[in-house]
């Protein structure tokens, strides 16, 4: 029997390594859970991430960590006992409870059971910030959409930071998916067409973190018509509408809104098709008449994206039947004339238009109509200076069956003027006078005996169309005769003289009578005539006055600015009033002192030789007619 090794060596290093273990176990025990516990962790994060560090930690909960920095702890990947006490974990998260400054070193210490010394049972981890996020690319083109989505990528994603674009004071949020920032620009109501730098920055708790990106832009041009088959605010005169078009400046997606309407919010059906950059719209139903509509277009876009600037809106009426829009009928209606009735629209024809146009109540006529003219023809001759009531009734169709919705009357008078020629020219032009109203006391106006005194003659066609227009101020007791041109072959040939070259005011047979005659220093060996009343002219306004024995006989010359009377009571009274009217000179009778030269034969000498009363009214201009300044003394002269 071998003998037991119990020596008491052995049994001494026994005893003595054993009190050892017992008391550096618990050392060791703090190295292995401080030093040799953690077995991976980031020595770089970003600014808003959250990291971890992974290893085997018992007790999790008995750990004291300090951070340089907010954080939030947790502990994942643990078995827990009781569902309450953590027992063990292989990982502990670390969650900044605010954003970091970028690139800064910060050291997380963990130690076990809050051990302060030695710092061999402490753990240091030293991590360093990363730069915030920045652009790596711009997913779209320098030409965009103002209502369009701008997509940038950045190096990394994190949920602490907010994006906008900036524009001056107005900014537009952004969306981040993971590392996609996506920003909705409508927001910014840019305008189409126009060039814009925007900003892409990063805020923080509402904060400004980072200047991103300058970005130049150019909003494309908006949708823009161009031109609509139907012009803004037109009328039409027709009710079935079968197709409205309207041309953009480019090609439109077929999605829009688009809608007509009448004023009172009625709407009309319609289809419509789009072809490139053309819309047509087709209306399925008539159109009412003297009814409004408003035709509305919106959300509209083109091919690229782009929409229309604001709602376009087209106003159109349809008209309300037929009206005339011009007629002949006049207050110096010729008694056989035709009536002319012309209508803002081409007129149904055939029709009767006998049942919608009267003349009095008696009046018979026949008809003619031509696209928007009906013509009327007096059966026979209306009546002189007589009035007559033309009246037409609601009721006539138009070529596009408008009816007419309402009528119309007129007031017509047929010319109280006649015209009659009194004698020719030398030439064998005839000299008209113009008779006005229909008494027994008859006054004579006559004008143009020379014929470089012209606007003389347009004073008394004025003086004509005055009187036509204002027949009813004309006494019943006067006729007028007006004479414009005594002298068309002076007239014609630019000349004082007529067409013998005798000067025809000194062709009158008076005591003063010569051959030769002066205008100023120049003389005229035969400026007189070769006898008094040797010229036509002169001789027809003589047999005029033998005809007529008017009270009042007017000459018109220029441009002497005098009112001269024949030596009458009479005439003086009226060459006063003349006088007083028109602003001219009052020069008493046989004054020929007011001219620098000797005047003979004259009309007027010869009118006085013959008991007439007669005015010389020379004009104070060669050039102007000056009718207002003598049409309140030519009334005067008629009403007196």
């Amino acid at each position: 029997m071998e003998p037991t090794n119990n020596s008491p060596k052995s049994h001494t290093l026994l005893y003595i390594f054993l009190p050892v273990v017992i008391l550096i176990s618990p050392i060791l025990y703090l190295l292995l859970l401080t030093q040799f516990s953690i077995t991976n962790y980031p020595t770089s994060i970003k600014p808003t991430q959250e990291f971890c560090v992974e290893g085997y930690f018992l007790f999790p909960n008995a750990y004291t960590i300090k951070s340089s920095f907010p954080v939030e702890i947790e502990t994942k990947d643990k078995i827990t006992l009781f569902n309450k006490y953590d027992v063990f974990a292989k990982v502990i998260c670390f969650k900044p409870t605010t954003l970091l400054p970028e690139s800064k070193q910060y050291t997380l210490n963990l130690s076990y059971l809050n051990f302060p010394n030695p710092t061999v049972f402490q753990k240091d981890l030293t991590i360093t910030t990363q730069e915030y996020p920045d652009i790596m690319d711009v997913r779209f083109t320098e030409e965009i959409n103002n209502n369009q989505i701008l997509e940038f990528s950045i190096d990394y994603s994190g949920n602490h930071l907010n994006y906008f674009i900036n524009l001056e004071d107005y900014e537009a949020p952004c969306n981040q998916e993971s590392s996609t920032i996506l920003c909705d620009i409508s927001s910014l109501s840019l305008i189409q067409g126009y060039d814009y730098d925007l900003k892409l920055v990063s805020k923080y708790n509402g904060v400004l973190i980072k200047e991103l990106k300058i970005i130049p832009v150019q909003i494309r041009t908006a949708v823009q018509i161009e031109k609509s088959s139907i012009k803004n605010k037109s009328v039409l005169q027709d009710k079935n509408i079968y197709e409205i078009d309207i041309t953009l400046n480019k090609e439109i997606l077929n999605t829009y809104n688009i809608s007509i309407r009448d004023d009172s919010d009625g709407e009309v059906k319609l289809e419509s098709s789009v072809v490139g950059n053309l819309l047509a719209i087709y209306p399925k139903e008539e159109f009412k008449q003297n009814t409004t509509y408003y035709l509305k277009l919106n959300d509209l876009t083109g091919l690229d994206g782009s929409t229309l600037a604001n709602e376009y809106v087209l106003e159109f009426s349809i008209d309300d039947g037929p009206k005339i829009s011009w007629t002949n009928i006049s207050n110096s209606f010729s008694t056989s004339g035709n009536i002319v009735l012309a209508f803002n629209q081409d007129i149904k024809n055939p029709q009767n238009i006998k049942n919608y146009v009267k003349i009095d109540s008696s009046t018979n006529y026949s008809y003619s109509i031509y696209k928007n003219q009906v013509t009327i023809n007096p059966s026979s001759s209306l009546g002189f200076c007589k009035k007559y009531t033309v009246s037409l009734a609601k009721g006539l169709v138009s070529n596009t069956s408008l009816i007419a919705s309402s009528g119309a009357t007129y007031s017509l008078k047929t010319t109280c003027k006649r015209t009659v020629s009194i004698g020719t020219s030398v030439q064998g032009r005839s000299i008209y006078a113009y008779y006005l109203g229909s008494g027994s006391k008859k006054i004579v106006f006559f004008g143009s005996m020379h014929g470089s005194e012209a606007n003389t003659k347009t004073l008394l066609n004025k003086w004509v169309t005055e009187l036509e227009n204002n027949t009813d101020r004309i006494p019943s007791d006067k006729t007028i005769i007006v004479i414009p041109t005594l002298n068309p072959d002076g007239i014609a040939n630019l000349s004082r003289f007529n067409a013998h070259g005798v000067d025809l005011n000194r062709n009158f047979d008076t005591p003063s009578w010569v051959t030769g005659t002066y205008l100023k220093t120049d003389f005229y060996p035969t400026g007189g005539g070769s006898a008094p009343f040797s010229e036509p002219e002169s001789k027809d306004i003589r047999d005029l006055l033998y005809r007529e024995s008017p009270y009042l006989t007017l000459s018109y010359h220029s441009a002497a600015g005098y009112v001269i009377p024949t030596n009458s009571s009479s005439a003086v009274s009226k060459a006063n009033s003349y006088s007083q009217l028109s602003g001219y000179t009052y020069v008493n009778p046989g004054a020929e002192g007011s001219f620098s030269y000797d005047i003979t034969g004259t009309f007027e000498e010869w009118a006085e030789g013959r008991g007439y009363n007669a005015l010389v009214v020379e004009l104070s201009s060669a050039y102007y007619d000056q009718f207002l300044q003598n049409s309140r003394a030519m009334w005067k002269m008629v009403e007196q």
